[in-house]
């Protein structure tokens, strides 16, 4: 493993990262426009450098890389596990930063995504995410964002070195109870991964609050985690959306994680698990809509509505089948409804539904091109409202709410992949 030059790992890492896809429902390994034809350098290329839209910090791009491929883990879904044949390699601490360092003077990137397997002991895997950090913040003065995918087992004051260091930490859970995780990864332990979550999450409140309350922080925590998140891989074992939704639900209750994210299975060529059917990557699309309701849209987890089988309807997304399936609560006035009450048509995001309330009190609205100036999806949201007490379109209530089970997409197809796309999530 350390026969590799510098070049060839990055070759190797890089490869292993570029099939990921970002966020739901895409699968295309694309570079934004204005890196498509950056020279290369060496093996430093601006291969898997996605442009993110960050609330509150507008658009950045961020290189994601893994450390290390290497894992003593054989989870049994996993491209990474320990007894695949595959080349292992890793890269130390100063040369991620180094690699980092250049591509961000190139103007290729402004944040920086790390993973790892787990090679050994997660105490020295957490050690070697910490030195990155350490170096990024003190050699090269770096303050910008930084995103550490943890590993489960670290000690507690590695834990908190590392929420003081980067900008945002994740974890990954792959399943919501004990009992499934140790279907697909029967080394791990959920208890594990649940008590460096809560530890992490509690010194990220810590942090929210004493930043709230005006307290001197030390100078080289350029902002603190803003927020723990967790990954699930969905349709690897037999969890149900409402299982899953009600385990975010209750990891929300407790506070400090910013969101959750969802992986569709994918299955992996040489695993135990290569035989087993993709999970369609719209399921995914529902799950982060459906979580977007929760922490967005003043929606309680059972208010979701789930299918006989416990699975979000794939016909539409989670809100119109609420709205679709509450036909009580329609037609809502433009003119008149609360904030909260516009939020639950479809349709309407937080941002149009505050800009519909600031601007009738002064503005007239004459049909739908007036709500689409704001923000509308009126193609969504138009059977949904009235506009002085007239219905904008007609809507079929009982043609409308379709239901998926979990077994009517699987089998369609199946191909295998050499890589998760969970891994950089």
């Amino acid at each position: 493993m350390d026969t590799m030059t510098l070049d060839q790992k990055l070759d190797l890492l890089i490869s292993l990262a570029g099939d990921d896809h970002d966020g739901a429902g895409g699968r295309e390994r694309t570079l934004p426009p204005r890196l498509r034809h950056s020279r290369e350098v060496g093996a430093l290329r601006p291969l898997n450098i996605r442009d993110l839209r960050v609330p509150g910090k507008g658009q950045m791009s961020l290189l994601r890389i893994l450390m290390t491929n290497a894992c003593s883990f054989n989870c049994h879904y996993c491209p990474m596990r320990r007894d695949r044949d595959m080349p292992r390699t890793l890269l130390k601490p100063a040369e991620l930063v180094r690699i980092f360092m250049e591509a961000h003077r190139r103007g290729w990137c402004s944040g920086l995504f790390i993973t790892t397997g787990i090679p050994g002991k997660p105490v020295k895997v957490m050690d070697d995410l910490i030195a990155v950090l350490e170096l990024l913040r003190t050699r090269e003065g770096f303050r910008g964002y930084v995103h550490v995918k943890m590993v489960p087992g670290g000690e507690p004051a590695q834990i908190e070195r590392l929420t003081a260091l980067a900008s945002r930490v994740s974890l990954n859970l792959e399943a919501p109870c004990g009992q499934s995780l140790a279907r697909i990864a029967p080394e791990k332990n959920l208890d594990t991964a649940l008590t460096s979550l809560h530890t992490a999450r509690k010194l990220v409140r810590r942090e929210q609050a004493e930043r709230g309350e005006g307290r001197p922080v030390d100078p080289l925590r350029p902002g603190g985690a803003s927020g723990m998140t967790m990954q699930f891989v969905v349709g690897a074992t037999p969890d149900t959306d409402r299982t899953l939704i009600g385990k975010v639900r209750e990891l929300y209750a407790a506070g400090g994680i910013h969101h959750a994210h969802f992986s569709a299975f994918r299955p992996i060529r040489e695993t135990p698990m290569e035989n087993v059917p993709e999970t369609p990557v719209l399921r995914e699309q529902r799950l982060y809509q459906a979580d977007y309701l929760l922490r967005q849209y003043g929606f309680a987890a059972d208010e979701v509505v789930f299918d006989a089988k416990g699975n979000l309807p794939l016909a539409n997304d989670p809100k119109t089948t609420w709205a679709l399936a509450h036909p009580e609560h329609f037609p809502v006035e433009v003119k008149t409804a609360a904030y909260e009450t516009l939020l639950r048509v479809p349709g309407i995001g937080p941002g149009a539904a505050r800009r519909i309330v600031a601007e009738r009190a002064t503005a007239v609205f004459r049909g739908l091109a007036d709500l689409r100036r704001l923000g509308v999806v009126t193609t969504r949201a138009a059977g949904f409202l009235t506009l002085n007490g007239k219905r904008l379109q007609s809507i079929v209530w009982s043609q409308q709410l379709g239901f998926w089970g979990p077994d009517d997409d699987a089998g369609r197809y199946h191909l295998t992949y050499g890589v998760s796309p969970g891994t950089f999530r």
